[in-house]
Protein backbone atom coordinates (compact mmCIF):
# COMPACT_ATOMS: atom_id res chain seq x y z
CA UNK A 1 0.00 0.00 0.00
CA UNK A 2 2.53 2.35 0.87
CA UNK A 3 4.64 1.30 -2.39
CA UNK A 4 1.75 2.45 -4.43
CA UNK A 5 1.39 5.27 -2.90
CA UNK A 6 5.01 6.50 -3.19
CA UNK A 7 4.67 5.07 -7.17
CA UNK A 8 1.66 7.91 -7.25
CA UNK A 9 3.56 10.36 -5.85
CA UNK A 10 6.67 10.08 -7.85
CA UNK A 11 4.20 9.90 -11.60
CA UNK A 12 3.37 13.66 -10.52
CA UNK A 13 7.01 14.62 -10.41
CA UNK A 14 7.24 15.45 -14.22
CA UNK A 15 3.78 16.99 -13.79
CA UNK A 16 5.30 19.30 -10.94
CA UNK A 17 8.44 20.23 -12.79
CA UNK A 18 5.77 21.27 -15.83
CA UNK A 19 3.69 23.42 -13.10
CA UNK A 20 6.58 24.84 -12.08
CA UNK A 21 7.53 25.93 -15.73
CA UNK A 22 3.85 27.64 -16.08
CA UNK A 23 4.16 29.35 -12.20
CA UNK A 24 7.42 31.10 -13.78
CA UNK A 25 5.81 32.10 -16.98
CA UNK A 26 2.87 33.88 -15.05
CA UNK A 27 4.87 35.15 -12.43
CA UNK A 28 6.46 36.93 -15.40
CA UNK A 29 2.51 38.07 -16.46
CA UNK A 30 1.54 39.02 -13.47
CA UNK A 31 4.83 41.25 -12.82
CA UNK A 32 4.92 43.04 -16.09
CA UNK A 33 1.43 43.92 -15.69
CA UNK A 34 1.79 45.37 -11.83
CA UNK A 35 4.99 46.90 -11.51
CA UNK A 36 6.08 50.03 -12.72
CA UNK A 37 10.10 50.74 -14.03
CA UNK A 38 12.34 48.41 -15.33
CA UNK A 39 14.05 47.05 -12.30
CA UNK A 40 12.54 43.84 -12.81
CA UNK A 41 12.93 43.36 -16.47
CA UNK A 42 16.30 41.62 -15.91
CA UNK A 43 14.59 39.12 -13.71
CA UNK A 44 11.59 38.15 -15.66
CA UNK A 45 13.87 37.50 -18.53
CA UNK A 46 15.72 35.11 -16.04
CA UNK A 47 12.79 33.09 -14.76
CA UNK A 48 12.08 32.58 -18.84
CA UNK A 49 15.92 31.18 -18.92
CA UNK A 50 14.88 28.75 -15.97
CA UNK A 51 11.56 27.61 -17.24
CA UNK A 52 13.51 26.69 -20.55
CA UNK A 53 15.63 24.54 -18.09
CA UNK A 54 12.88 23.23 -16.61
CA UNK A 55 11.09 22.66 -20.17
CA UNK A 56 13.84 20.76 -21.21
CA UNK A 57 14.06 18.15 -18.53
CA UNK A 58 10.16 17.16 -17.49
CA UNK A 59 10.02 14.94 -20.83
CA UNK A 60 13.02 13.31 -19.52
CA UNK A 61 11.91 12.89 -16.33
CA UNK A 62 8.85 11.76 -17.30
CA UNK A 63 10.42 9.06 -19.28
CA UNK A 64 12.57 7.82 -16.67
CA UNK A 65 10.23 7.34 -14.13
CA UNK A 66 7.80 5.66 -16.78
CA UNK A 67 5.16 8.92 -16.28
CA UNK A 68 4.09 9.65 -19.62
CA UNK A 69 0.76 10.61 -19.91
CA UNK A 70 -1.35 12.30 -21.98
CA UNK A 71 -2.36 14.55 -19.24
CA UNK A 72 1.18 15.51 -19.03
CA UNK A 73 1.55 16.37 -22.68
CA UNK A 74 -1.53 18.67 -22.35
CA UNK A 75 0.15 20.58 -19.44
CA UNK A 76 3.39 21.19 -20.76
CA UNK A 77 1.57 22.39 -23.61
CA UNK A 78 -0.16 24.79 -21.84
CA UNK A 79 2.72 25.79 -19.62
CA UNK A 80 5.09 26.09 -22.80
CA UNK A 81 2.34 28.78 -24.13
CA UNK A 82 2.60 30.73 -20.92
CA UNK A 83 6.12 30.65 -20.69
CA UNK A 84 7.15 31.28 -24.48
CA UNK A 85 4.20 31.89 -26.35
CA UNK A 86 3.06 35.04 -24.11
CA UNK A 87 5.35 35.79 -21.68
CA UNK A 88 8.89 36.89 -24.36
CA UNK A 89 6.69 39.21 -25.79
CA UNK A 90 5.04 40.48 -22.82
CA UNK A 91 8.58 41.55 -21.42
CA UNK A 92 9.20 43.09 -24.99
CA UNK A 93 6.40 45.44 -24.79
CA UNK A 94 7.72 46.34 -21.70
CA UNK A 95 10.32 48.88 -23.56
CA UNK A 96 8.32 52.26 -24.39
CA UNK A 97 9.53 52.61 -27.60
CA UNK A 98 7.82 49.65 -28.55
CA UNK A 99 4.35 50.26 -27.35
CA UNK A 100 4.97 53.76 -29.12
CA UNK A 101 5.08 51.82 -32.66
CA UNK A 102 1.70 51.00 -32.03
CA UNK A 103 -0.90 48.89 -33.74
CA UNK A 104 2.31 47.22 -35.82
CA UNK A 105 3.88 46.13 -32.98
CA UNK A 106 0.75 44.67 -31.23
CA UNK A 107 -0.91 42.66 -34.06
CA UNK A 108 3.07 41.11 -34.87
CA UNK A 109 3.25 39.62 -31.22
CA UNK A 110 -0.25 38.54 -31.46
CA UNK A 111 0.81 36.89 -34.18
CA UNK A 112 3.66 35.24 -32.40
CA UNK A 113 1.47 34.45 -29.68
CA UNK A 114 -1.50 32.54 -32.18
CA UNK A 115 1.83 30.93 -34.33
CA UNK A 116 3.06 29.24 -31.22
CA UNK A 117 -0.34 27.77 -29.78
CA UNK A 118 -1.37 26.53 -33.06
CA UNK A 119 2.55 24.90 -33.36
CA UNK A 120 1.63 23.23 -29.83
CA UNK A 121 -1.61 22.32 -31.05
CA UNK A 122 -0.55 20.49 -34.01
CA UNK A 123 2.50 18.77 -32.45
CA UNK A 124 -0.28 17.33 -29.47
CA UNK A 125 -1.91 15.68 -32.42
CA UNK A 126 1.11 14.68 -34.44
CA UNK A 127 3.86 11.97 -34.27
CA UNK A 128 6.91 13.70 -34.06
CA UNK A 129 9.58 10.82 -32.73
CA UNK A 130 11.71 11.09 -35.43
CA UNK A 131 11.32 14.76 -36.28
CA UNK A 132 10.39 18.08 -35.17
CA UNK A 133 9.25 21.03 -37.50
CA UNK A 134 12.04 23.81 -37.69
CA UNK A 135 11.55 26.01 -34.63
CA UNK A 136 9.74 24.48 -31.15
CA UNK A 137 7.96 27.26 -29.50
CA UNK A 138 11.07 27.01 -26.36
CA UNK A 139 13.59 27.78 -28.95
CA UNK A 140 11.22 30.82 -30.10
CA UNK A 141 11.07 32.06 -26.56
CA UNK A 142 14.14 31.31 -25.77
CA UNK A 143 15.94 34.02 -29.01
CA UNK A 144 12.86 36.34 -27.69
CA UNK A 145 14.51 36.80 -24.13
CA UNK A 146 17.97 36.80 -25.00
CA UNK A 147 17.36 39.59 -27.18
CA UNK A 148 15.18 41.18 -24.49
CA UNK A 149 18.07 40.82 -22.33
CA UNK A 150 20.60 42.85 -24.86
CA UNK A 151 17.49 45.31 -25.38
CA UNK A 152 17.22 45.93 -21.17
CA UNK A 153 21.34 46.66 -20.80
CA UNK A 154 22.13 48.88 -24.04
CA UNK A 155 19.69 51.74 -25.69
CA UNK A 156 19.40 49.91 -28.64
CA UNK A 157 15.46 50.04 -28.32
CA UNK A 158 15.14 53.70 -27.83
CA UNK A 159 16.25 53.22 -31.92
CA UNK A 160 13.03 52.85 -34.05
CA UNK A 161 15.41 51.09 -36.64
CA UNK A 162 15.78 48.75 -34.45
CA UNK A 163 12.31 48.64 -33.19
CA UNK A 164 11.18 47.61 -36.26
CA UNK A 165 13.80 45.60 -36.63
CA UNK A 166 12.89 43.35 -34.13
CA UNK A 167 9.20 43.14 -35.01
CA UNK A 168 10.22 41.75 -37.99
CA UNK A 169 12.52 39.10 -36.34
CA UNK A 170 9.03 38.27 -33.79
CA UNK A 171 7.44 37.97 -37.36
CA UNK A 172 9.66 35.64 -38.48
CA UNK A 173 9.90 33.39 -35.56
CA UNK A 174 5.96 33.12 -35.71
CA UNK A 175 6.39 31.59 -39.42
CA UNK A 176 8.94 29.98 -38.71
CA UNK A 177 7.15 27.80 -35.64
CA UNK A 178 3.97 27.47 -38.36
CA UNK A 179 6.59 26.11 -41.00
CA UNK A 180 6.17 22.11 -41.97
CA UNK A 181 9.99 21.93 -43.00
CA UNK A 182 11.00 18.52 -41.27
CA UNK A 183 14.23 18.88 -38.89
CA UNK A 184 15.06 15.14 -38.36
CA UNK A 185 16.26 14.64 -34.74
CA UNK A 186 20.21 13.34 -34.94
CA UNK A 187 19.94 10.56 -32.80
CA UNK A 188 17.16 8.78 -35.30
CA UNK A 189 19.48 9.49 -38.23
CA UNK A 190 22.02 7.80 -36.59
CA UNK A 191 20.19 4.97 -35.73
CA UNK A 192 19.21 4.52 -39.21
CA UNK A 193 22.60 4.32 -40.69
CA UNK A 194 23.63 2.18 -38.48
CA UNK A 195 20.62 -0.07 -39.79
CA UNK A 196 21.24 0.52 -42.97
Amino acid sequence: MITQKINRIVKHIPNCITGLNMMLGLSVLFVNISQIGKNYLFTSCIMILIAVLLDSIDGKVARRLNAVSSLGKQLDSFADFVSFGIAPVAILLTHEHFRKMGLVVYVSVALYAIAGAFRLARYNIGDYKDFFEVLPITAAGCILICLDIILHFTRLAENDIVVFIMTVVVLILAVMMISKIKVYRFGERKKEKVKA
